[in-house]
C-alpha cells in the first residue's frame, strides 16, 4: 500500500496509527463501560478503512475536507 502511493506514505501511516489507537481505545471502553466506546470504535474503523481501501484521489479529497476543519480553529 505504501509503495503504491509514495507521496502519501507519511500521512497514511499517521492516520492508520491514529485509527488503530481509536479502535483499541473503543474496544477497551466497550469492555469496561459500553457507552463511549462505540464512538471511538467507529472513528477508528473509518480511519483504518480510509487508509487501507481508498485510492490516491479519494484520499486527497478526504484530506482536503479534514483540512477545512483545521482552518476553523
Amino acid at each position: 500500500m505504501f509503495n503504491k502511493y509514495p507521496e502519501q506514505k507519511e500521512s497514511r501511516r499517521v492516520f492508520g496509527a491514529l485509527g488503530a489507537a481509536f479502535l483499541v481505545l473503543g474496544i477497551f471502553l466497550i469492555a469496561i463501560e459500553g457507552t463511549g466506546g462505540v464512538l471511538f470504535t467507529v472513528m477508528g474503523s473509518v480511519l483504518m478503512l480510509l487508509v487501507l481501501l481508498s485510492n490516491e484521489k479519494t484520499y486527497a479529497k478526504v484530506l482536503r475536507v479534514l483540512g477545512w476543519f483545521d482552518g476553523l480553529s
